[in-house]
């Protein structure tokens, strides 16, 4: 009996013990809650705990002496400030601590990050490509547990505004030749506007070395991704669009909300086309420094040699080529450059190897694509003395060279004319000095025979 008792005496402890930790365990948990910041990915976070629970006063809570500033404004005395904070409307809550030269420096290690006490905390931000404004998130009181009050869990949004764009193009138009179209695809984050603030979102987009793609209209068209995809026509001005995006900003459902798409990636794509030999692309957001893209063209030099293996080479002024694509059109050639193809050979198409200086010789044409093209020489006119060749070479693109710099080379050489016999030339001479010397012989029988005749 007595074993018994001691039995029941320890299993009684036991599960005294284990009531105790789950006890324990629970209000641990209660009074735990966890802040979770939106769209902060790749941000560096800290914060604060600037407003404390304090029973003894009017409002409950007590601002942190360090950081008192940051109410100024909500009233005259730390009660007020608190109750004016309250009433506040959110944009003039993050008015107020916009600017605040407050410190803020304990690492928010983890997101979700897990507190133990109420009130209100502070949080910034810190990434590449971005400005945070500070945010404030609210760690209140669970009511429905009675005396012993847990913490809410609370989630917040990461109020960034983005400072650059990601501008990029396919990796297929990084060369390019003139007359070519190239797709730009710019990408940003929209910015965190809370109800009431004046946030905007704007783009622009400055061409060089060719010309925006329009419409019938002659506007650009921008394909917008976010939200019900929509195109937006814009009317370029000196080769530059603005392309106003605010409209995301603002919450089209409830515009007494903050916007839907705060934090979230829209993607703009447009088309231009190429009009030189280098093109650039700079796309910038609220007049910040833009992301630039490059396109770049080649040119093609033909070198016109008289005959292969002649053991006096001479590079031959005055022939006339033209460049002919895989397609087996002529390129119109205008002051040096790319302008056109036609489906006939004109004059328009012509360049002429040079006849002085360090370049004579060849003929150098711009504006071609390095990379996707294939191109050949075709000779219309040889120089003087020399036989038009009539095979075509097709030019070779040189290796290793930089993106401003490519170029591809072709070789053709020509054979010297054939000698034609000519009246009065060495070739009828003979035949004359013979001719005549027969004449002689015949006239001197013929005398000769004629005076005889008459002795007789």
């Amino acid at each position: 009996m007595r074993r018994m008792k001691g039995i029941l005496a320890l299993m009684l402890m036991l599960i005294m013990a284990i009531g105790m930790t789950i006890t324990v365990s629970a209000a641990d948990t209660q009074k735990s809650a966890k802040i979770t910041v939106l769209g902060a990915e790749g941000a560096t976070l800290y914060y604060e705990q600037v407003i404390v629970a304090d029973p003894t006063t009017r409002t409950g809570w007590d601002i942190v002496d360090d950081y008192r500033t940051l109410f100024a404004s909500f009233g005259n005395d730390e009660q007020s400030q608190i109750e004016g904070y309250i009433a506040a409307s959110e944009s003039v809550r993050a008015a107020a601590i916009k600017d605040a030269n407050v410190s803020i420096a304990t690492p928010f290690n983890n997101n979700p990050m897990t507190v133990t006490s109420a009130g209100l905390y502070v949080i910034k931000g810190s990434q590449v490509g971005y400005t945070y404004n500070l945010m404030l998130a609210y760690i209140g009181f669970d009511e429905q547990t009675g005396d012993n009050k847990g913490l809410v869990d609370t989630t917040i949004k990461a109020k960034k505004t983005p400072e650059t764009v990601s501008k990029t193009m396919a990796e297929s138009n990084k060369f390019v030749q003139i007359g070519d179209e190239i797709e730009y695809t710019v990408a940003t984050t929209v910015p965190y506007s809370p109800y009431g603030s004046q946030t905007t979102l704007v783009i622009n987009d400055e061409l060089t070395g060719g010309v925006f793609k329009l419409n019938g209209n002659n506007k650009v068209e921008v394909t917008v991704s976010l939200g019900n995809q929509r195109k937006l026509e814009i009317k370029p001005v000196n080769n530059t669009m603005t392309i106003d995006l605010s409209y995301l900003i603002v919450n089209s459902t409830n515009p007494a909300q903050d916007n839907l798409y705060a934090n979230q990636t829209v993607t703009l794509k447009y088309t231009a086309i190429v009009t030189g030999t280098v093109v650039e692309n700079t796309a910038s957001i609220n007049n910040k420094p833009g992301t630039k893209v490059t396109s770049y063209t080649g040119k093609l030099k033909i070198t016109k040699m008289n005959e292969a293996g002649s053991t006096n080479p001479k590079a031959l002024a005055g022939a006339t080529f033209v460049v002919v694509n895989s397609d087996g059109k002529y390129a119109i050639i205008t002051d040096g450059k790319l302008s056109g193809w036609s489906d006939k050979i004109t004059e328009a198409c012509y360049i002429v190897t040079a006849d002085d200086g360090e370049d004579v010789g060849t003929a150098t044409v711009e504006g071609f694509d390095a990379d996707n093209k294939t191109y050949a020489f075709h000779e219309v006119i040889a120089p003087p003395g020399y036989k038009v060749n009539p095979n075509d070479v097709t030019v070779v693109w040189q290796e290793r060279m930089a993106d401003n710099e490519q170029i591809a080379l072709a070789v053709m050489h020509d054979s010297t004319v054939s000698t034609l016999p000519y009246t009065g030339g060495s070739g009828t001479a003979a035949f004359t000095g013979c001719g005549v010397l027969l004449m002689s012989l015949a006239a001197g029988l013929y005398f000769s025979n004629k005076k005889n005749k008459s002795v007789k």
